[in-house]
């Protein structure tokens, strides 16, 4: 009988060993050994042996496809032939730490969450002046927000790599959409996130790394076309939650006109008192006449 791993890594790559040497080896210092990891190559150089150089005796399948398919399709090739309780993610360039995945399962599996996910760091790398070589310029965290079904239409805020799904949600939401060429993830999380609450582990367990060396220069050009497919495909709940936010807004702003006004009125009030404290301690202080002396007496 075939084991059921708790959780299916799919790991997309095309023509970047060097970077997905770090990224498998990262899997493979995992405190949490129960899984098995997928790596779709998209019709790239052939990197097979990288997978038991770095993987080990861990489970792992290789699935090359003989012609270039696309990001997302990778995405669909990996979900489809994962075997996993839950499904995970990770891009060739990036990386996890060893308490990711437990991290994740021991959130998930005792409750049978649907989705759960952590954050990561955004690490940017510039080429060093004298070699070349990748250098670490910066780190950031920028995504770390609780989950909200709603902000999913402004905008992505969890990486794909911080997710941990589990295998069931995608037959009731089906797979990424392959037109998409970018922001497959952002779409697929859309209607993931209508039929599934997600739980949100704030604890860093990965890194999103970003290096500008025009490597996806293809999607960095796709990506203002299919940002506006999708705000067009979601406009009518994107229009619905900008009138919700519209008149959250108007009425936020009404009642701090109020609360401004009323503070006016007090501190007029506030100057009214203390010109009156003001006068009653001026009259206070003025001379009296002495005693037994009368009004309109002339001196002697």
């Amino acid at each position: 009988m075939t084991h059921t791993p708790a959780i299916s890594i799919i790991v997309r790559t095309y023509n970047r060993p060097r970077r997905l040497r770090e990224c498998l080896h990262s899997l493979s210092q995992q405190t949490w050994r129960d899984f098995e990891t997928l790596v779709v190559n998209d019709a790239g150089d052939d990197v097979e042996s990288l997978l038991s150089q770095e993987l080990g005796t861990l489970p792992f399948r290789y699935l090359r496809n003989p012609e270039n398919r696309g990001r997302t399709a990778c995405l669909n090739i990996g979900v489809e032939a994962a075997r996993g309780e839950y499904i995970g993610f990770l891009d060739d360039d990036d990386v996890v730490y060893p308490v990711h995945l437990q991290t994740l399962m021991e959130a998930a599996r005792p409750q049978r969450r649907p989705v759960v996910y952590t954050d990561v760091l955004n690490v940017t790398y510039q080429p060093g002046p004298r070699t070349g070589e990748w250098i670490r310029e910066k780190e950031q965290l920028v995504y770390s927000f609780d989950f909200d079904a709603d902000n999913f239409l402004l905008a992505n805020y969890i990486p794909i790599h911080c997710l941990a799904i589990r295998r069931d949600c995608f037959d009731r939401v089906g797979p990424f959409d392959e037109s998409l060429t970018i922001l497959e993830d952002w779409e697929f999380l859309i209607r993931l996130s209508r039929s599934f609450p997600f739980l949100h582990i704030p604890k860093i367990t990965g890194e999103y790394r970003r290096r500008d060396d025009n490597s996806n220069i293809r999607e960095s050009e796709a990506y203002p076309v299919n940002e506006q497919i999708i705000k067009r495909r979601y406009r009518n709940e994107r229009d619905a939650l900008f009138d919700k936010i519209f008149k959250r807004t108007f009425q936020q702003q009404r009642e701090i006109r109020q609360q401004t006004f009323q503070a006016q009125m007090l501190m007029q009030q506030i100057h009214h008192l203390q010109g009156q404290l003001a006068q009653a301690r001026s009259e206070a202080a003025r001379p009296r006449n002495a005693p037994g002396a009368q009004q309109g007496e002339p001196s002697a």
